[in-house]
């Protein structure tokens, strides 16, 4: 496995399992009426400072366990790999940024008191939680792309 690949299968690891449990333990609260300001900032704290820990302690093993010159060489085949795969990502970005951008402005026309008595507060919360998905998401599909054309021979 070259040292890239390895650093990748640590970013779609880390990645996947920190932001699912933010997102699903996000859900679940907001699913009982139980999310606060608070709660989002403490957990979105806690899950950057995991997921950076995570991926120099990933980049670290990586670079421990891969020779001195193949972590030096970038071959054309890894680049060709790593554009496709930002490629894949970017276009995930866009498309959930877009969809996102598309069900909030349906859902404000549905539902203009959505905002209450706190002005921006739900819209605002919903939104940066949407960009932080967008973002996420399209970190995951770079990586799997990548992880895949790796490993595909030839």
């Amino acid at each position: 496995m070259s040292f890239r690949e390895k650093l990748s299968w640590g970013v779609l690891l880390t990645t996947s399992a920190v932001w699912s449990f933010y997102f699903v333990r996000l859900g679940l609260r907001a699913a009982d009426g139980l999310l606060t300001q608070d709660l989002v900032l403490w957990t979105m704290g806690v899950c950057i400072g995991f997921s950076v820990a995570a991926h120099v302690g990933f980049s670290i093993l990586a670079a421990v366990s891969t020779s001195k010159a193949e972590r030096s060489v970038v071959d054309e085949r890894e680049q060709g790999v790593a554009l496709r795969a930002s490629q894949a990502a970017f276009l995930t970005l866009s498309a959930v940024l877009g969809g996102l951008a598309a069900f909030a402005y349906v859902y404000a026309r549905k539902h203009p008191d959505l905002l209450g008595a706190e002005p921006l507060a739900a819209a605002m919360l919903l939104a940066a939680n949407g960009v932080i998905f967008a973002l996420a998401l399209s970190e995951v599909v770079r990586h799997a792309t990548q992880i895949t054309l790796l490993r595909r021979v030839g």
